[in-house]
């Protein structure tokens, strides 16, 4: 099943750069674009701009959607919320790519192996040994000696008929 994936509105999207630009000390960039552009879309092109010039960029969610805690998959639901800006961030379109697919963040697992080792930890275990333990009596050596010697006198009864 594929997992719905709401909707970012402009204004999330303004904090999240807002804050990255933020965290990389040029706050008075963020003030100016915040008091000359009144209209959202606009403040979010110019800080973009700012941050990664002309290059491709992708919102990113950290930690990704499939790996969060699903409320109602219907309505795409997730916690920490989807559309959370403290987990969310902006990368350039080749560095979301690395993330998703080769590697993560550092020496990290990238985000589709994360997944793919949740799915293998969360599976159901199969019984180890076949039939499971306990689903038949055990039966002691003399048991089973008795048995066997039961059996060839009721199959030598058989012949003198």
């Amino acid at each position: 099943m594929r997992l719905k994936r709401p909707h970012i509105p402009i204004p999330v999207r303004c904090e999240v750069i807002a804050r990255q630009l933020q965290m990389q000390r040029k706050v008075g960039t963020v003030l100016r674009v915040l008091a000359t552009f009144p209209d959202k879309g606009a403040q979010l092109r110019i800080m973009l701009k700012v941050m990664f010039g002309d290059e491709k960029v992708h919102l990113d969610h950290d930690p990704p959607l499939c790996l969060r805690h699903i409320v109602d998959a219907d309505r795409g639901i997730y916690d920490p919320p989807a559309n959370d800006p403290t987990y969310l961030i902006y990368r350039t379109e080749e560095e979301h790519r690395i993330k998703t697919f080769v590697r993560g963040d550092g020496a990290q697992l990238s985000d589709a192996a994360k997944r793919r080792k949740e799915i293998r930890r969360t599976r159901t275990k199969r019984p180890s040994r076949w039939p499971p333990k306990g689903s038949r009596p055990m039966r002691s050596k003399r048991d089973a000696l008795s048995t066997k010697s039961d059996t060839r006198l009721a199959h030598e009864g058989d012949g003198d008929r």
